[in-house]
Parts: structure tokens; sequence; C-alpha cells
């Protein structure tokens, strides 16, 4: 099985959304961190000038990555350049700590997630 990562950064107010639409769709396993950076806007009021985000990580499989990339960006959309990306990337191994095995296929298994919105 190919696995995918999905790496979505994103403003702290679409977070909500972004996560109501994957839920919506079957993906309930996500890991979202706060995160600080700049990218085509700084924050000018802060002596860094960095900007918060929210970073949020999605394991899957090729089979649903497109759909899953596609529903992120939708769902935080809201017509204001440079609000964030998606980043998608492979994945060598995936292993679960607690079961002390590989991932499998049924791990990923996004019934909804191949469904058109």
């Amino acid at each position: 099985m190919k696995l995918k990562k999905i790496t979505a950064v994103i403003g702290d107010l679409q977070l909500e959304s972004v996560q109501h639409a994957l839920e919506a769709h079957g993906v309930s396993s996500f890991t979202v961190s706060t995160v600080r950076g700049r990218g085509k806007y700084s924050n000018l009021y802060s002596q860094d000038q960095l900007v918060s985000h929210i970073q949020m990580e999605v394991y899957t499989s090729a089979e649903h990555v497109d759909k899953i990339a596609r529903l992120i960006m939708t769902s935080a959309e809201i017509g204001s350049i440079s609000v964030g990306f998606v980043a998608v990337t492979d994945v060598e191994q995936l292993l679960w700590v607690h079961e002390q095995r590989a991932v499998s296929e049924e791990d990923f298994d996004f019934s909804e997630a191949t469904a058109e919105s």
C-alpha cells in the first residue's frame, strides 16, 4: 500500500470548517498543531513579525489523497490570498505503537472520502 501524508497550513479561523468537512466525509484521524511562520504577509505588530497558523496532518492511502486534499482546500478557502497551502508527501512506513504493527489499507477505509461532494 502506498501511504501519503497531507500537511495543510491554514488560518486559525478555518480549522472548524476543515474539521467538520473531514469528519463529514469519514476522515476522523488527523493531527492539529499551532505553528508560527511568515509567508506572503507578516505580523507587523510583532517584533519577530511571525503569524500564527494551524498545521493539520492527515495520513491516508494514495487512493484517497486527492479527494482529501481537495476537501481541505475547498473548506479552508475564504477568498483571500495567502491563507495557506496543502502539501502531499510519500510515507515510507507508518506503524501503530500500541498494536505493534504496520498500518494496513483497512486502517484508511474512508468510505465517504471517495464519494463526490
